[in-house]
């Protein structure tokens, strides 16, 4: 499974294919972190975001069109997506104004 190309990976993933599932991410979990570490400086938020990219992958691996590009620019662009909303997030908290 693991000289699989991608598509195949995704396309076992959207068949419930365990292996191709623990392929998959073995294959992107370094890419993923890291886009996710780059964009939100930290690294259990980057931890968080890199699940759900997962999680968002396996939910929606029947929807991938491989005539739209490639399985890792989805992913990352699901990756990218996902750390930008996690910044947005995190600055709407508001702060108390004596902890200034």
């Amino acid at each position: 499974m693991w000289a699989a190309p991608d598509d195949a990976l995704l396309a076992g993933m959207a068949a419930g294919d365990r292996d191709a599932v623990v392929a998959f991410v073995r294959r992107f979990q370094r890419r993923v972190f890291g886009l996710a570490l780059s964009i939100v400086s930290d690294p259990a938020l980057a931890e968080d975001v890199a699940q759900e990219a997962f999680v968002r992958a396996w939910r929606n691996a029947a929807a991938f069109d491989a005539r739209r590009g490639s399985v890792a620019g989805w992913l990352l662009t699901v990756t990218r997506n996902l750390a930008i909303d996690a910044v947005r997030l995190r600055r709407a908290e508001p702060v108390d104004p004596e902890a200034l």
